[in-house]
Formats: structure tokens, sequence, C-alpha cells
């Protein structure tokens, strides 16, 4: 991005990983003021966690961020964001559980905490601009409007998980990263010298200790879960029993025990009367969805037109027309040109036109499509 003034001051989110230390790099190296703030949202003190396996801005990567920022030479700041991390997106990912949903705490934190702190610091820092290491672009359109747009590259390409950000901040937000590969990156790094050159990606969800997510909310619920059954989708007959519904999703086959010959997958989950739901792999398809049309530019614009939607983060795009929307309920429906296997209530569906994003909200219903 083309900056109006060639020396602004730019306050960059420091993860301490290797994107957002090259981005803050990137800014130096261009001549800008950088600032450093480093978001803590959990607290780590008290989890065994194994080395070299931390979470996003574990502890080991807030000395990461700190050894990066005192190499570069900027101010780097700690922010305690544990008590809006967890009203924001702890409780969002456990409420989702008890519900039977499948929760996404990266959009859930992109959309309510990073952005938003972001630009508290922004503004109380009086800087120019902020700024992020994420793989995506911003397109700036002439009347002011800016609107994310996929990375250039595309199998680093992060716009799916900021679908929900406020668009109000975009005008002040910079991508340094959204032109680059993973390679350059790490190229950028390895010139600047900075410790996290070889760091390997997060792939883990932030707050949970090894990825065991189950354990997490054993320690977060209790024993919140009840016994409940399993019921055949099509007859409506009890197959067998389960512990909690937590250890389900849409789609699952593995952990369903055997009730016969044929297999069965979960077909829907309902968290009132504690019943998971299993079919056919035909019972899977969705020729349709409900969603929250929760983010979305202009959504009246593109009733009936052609569109490409992502329904999970690693989903592949796939061809979709949003056919109503219900202003009163917050919700749109949408049908896809062919139907797609495991529509999960929980995820978030990501809309696209072209490279740019549409919208977006988090899918409430799966509608089934193969009789």
């Amino acid at each position: 991005m083309q900056l109006q003034n060639p020396r602004s001051s730019i306050v960059v989110a420091m993860s301490g990983g290797v994107d957002s230390s090259a981005a803050a790099y990137l800014l130096k190296k261009e001549g800008h003021e950088v600032i450093g703030v480093t978001f803590q949202v959990y607290d780590y003190s008290r989890e065994n966690r194994k080395e070299g396996k931390g979470g996003c801005c574990s502890i080991e990567d807030v000395d990461d961020a700190r050894m990066v920022a005192d190499k570069l030479g900027i101010r780097h700041y700690l922010v305690d964001t544990r008590k809006e991390f967890r009203e924001n997106v702890i409780n969002y990912f456990l409420s989702s559980y008890q519900k039977g949903e499948t929760p996404n705490p990266c959009v859930a934190c992109n959309t309510h905490i990073k952005f938003d702190e972001l630009e508290y610091y922004r503004n109380l820092f009086a800087a120019d601009y902020m700024a992020t290491g994420h793989y995506a672009k911003l397109l700036r359109v002439k009347d002011g409007d800016v609107f994310i747009e996929r990375a250039e590259d595309s199998a680093r390409d992060q716009s799916y998980f900021l679908m929900g950000v406020n668009p109000v901040h975009l005008k002040k937000l910079i991508f340094p990263c959204g032109e680059l590969s993973k390679n350059q990156v790490r190229e950028l790094a390895v010139e600047a010298g900075l410790c996290v050159s070889r760091k390997k990606d997060s792939m883990e969800i932030c707050f949970i200790p090894n990825n065991d997510y189950r354990s997490f909310l054993k320690s977060q619920l209790g024993d919140f879960e009840r016994k409940g059954e399993i019921v055949d989708e099509r007859t409506n007959s009890v197959l067998g029993n389960h512990t909690g519904v937590r250890d389900f999703t849409v789609g699952q086959r593995k952990g369903l025990g055997s009730f016969g010959l044929e297999a069965y997958y979960v077909t829907r989950i309902d968290s009132l009367t504690n019943r998971v739901y299993v079919g056919d792999a035909q019972k899977v398809f969705s020729k349709g969805m409900k969603l929250e049309v929760s983010s979305f530019i202009r959504i009246e614009d593109f009733l009936g037109r052609p569109l490409k939607v992502k329904i999970r983060s690693k989903a592949p795009e796939v061809e979709v027309a949003i056919r109503s929307i219900d202003r009163h309920q917050g919700q749109a429906f949408a049908e896809f040109l062919e139907p797609q296997r495991a529509v999960t209530p929980g995820q978030f569906a990501v809309f696209y036109q072209g490279n740019l994003v549409v919208g977006g909200g988090a899918i409430t219903e799966a509608i089934a499509g193969i009789k």
C-alpha cells in the first residue's frame, strides 16, 4: 500500500509470530515510525505447555514479540485484554459447544477484540495507521469505502477470518504481508535478523493448552454434559447413547460406534433434547443454509446474484446465491448450486465476489437437500 505520508506513525499488532514481526520490520524499513502492541489474551502461568507448542500470544510469543521490538528499535507495549477476551471469545466458545454448535474463535477474536483494541491504541498514540501480519489485501475505492480482498498468496489467504472486522477500522488499516508469499515474509525476517525467522506457524486455538479442547471444556464447565440418545434421522429410532454433544460435529463418522453394517454420519445435533441425529452419507448434504446477516456490504445488492462461499475456513469455495433476507430476524437464506457436505451450525459462511469479501455470518441451520 502506498501511504499518503511517506513517514507515518503505525501501530502494529505483534503476536510474536514471523508474519507480524516481518510486517513491523517492513514498515520500519520503509521509514515509518512503528509502535508494537501485543495483546495478552489468556493467563498461561499455570499451564504446563509443551516447548515450542505455544499458541498465538502465549508467554513464549510475548517474549518473542519483545525481542523483535528490541531488535527493530521500536517501542513495544503489552496490553492486558484478558477480560475482553474472556467475555467475547472464550465464553462464546464455551456456549457454542453447550448448544451443540462448532465455533470459530479466530473469527470472534478478529470481530470483537483484535481490531477494536488496535484502533483504540492507534487513537491513544495519535498514530496515522494500524497494521497486522494477516495475509489479506484492502481495496480502497473513490468514495472512501474500503473492502477486504484475498491475499496474493492464495495458500496463505486469511480473508475468511477477517469478514467481521468493523468497516470503520479498514480505513486506517494496513496489511503489509498481503502482497507477499510466506517465503518472502520469512526472507524479510532473516534479512532483519529476527529470532522468529524460522518459527513454526501456530496451528492451535490460542487459549487451549496443547490443543486438548475436551479437557479445556471440562476444566471450564465441569461435567456439564448429559448422556443422550443417538437417533436415526430417517426412522427416528434410537440406535444408542452418547456421553455428551460436545464430542460430535456435523458430518462426523468416527466415534459413533457400530450400529450394524451400514456407515452412519452425524446429520444434526439438538442441544435442547440432547440428541445426536445420524444418517447415511447422503443425509449429510444440504441444498442451502440459514445464516446471521452480521457483516454484509449492502446485502440486498447481492440477492440472487452468483457468488462464491466458504462454509469453513479450510473448505473449498463453492457457488451460491442469497435467495432471501429477513431483516427483522437478522437472517438470510442462501442456496448452493450443488448440495454441500457438512454444513455446520456455528461455523461462519463467508461470501466472495471475485476476490472481494462481500460479507458473511454464522450458520444457524442447514437445509436438507438430498432425499
